[in-house]
């Protein structure tokens, strides 16, 4: 049966754009490549953890993968979001929920969404 859980496939029409994203402006680590730094980048914070693989769909010739959404965790919201509006990223509204999170969602160039959350 199942033993874990390895990682997320994006496949995109856009990689090098996606991968620049996710590095440059969410700044999440790269773990690994499988092939280069345009095809197969490993994008995560722990080794031999589940991450993020971002794939060339023409170069691998498969279709784009469908909206995901991803949920990313920071220390400090508020700093976070100063931070990505510098960058020129648009977000939503942060809110607060009764359940203990603040967070704020954005979209990523490919159209999959974006959490990133502070645990209060």
């Amino acid at each position: 049966m199942i033993t874990g859980y390895c990682c997320t496939n994006i496949f995109s029409k856009q990689a090098k754009e996606l991968i620049e994203f996710y590095k440059k402006i969410l700044e999440i680590p790269i773990i690994k490549t499988d092939d280069d730094y345009l095809n197969g980048v490993y994008f995560g914070f722990i080794e031999n953890a589940p991450t993020l693989c971002i794939w060339d769909c023409e170069k691998c010739n498969v279709s784009p993968t469908g909206y995901q959404s991803f949920v990313f965790q920071t220390e400090n919201l508020d700093s976070t979001i100063t931070d990505l509006k510098k960058k020129g990223i648009s977000l939503s509204e942060a809110i607060q929920y009764d359940w203990g999170t603040y967070e704020v969602r954005l979209r990523d160039i490919d159209g999959n969404e974006i959490v990133i959350v502070e645990f209060m």
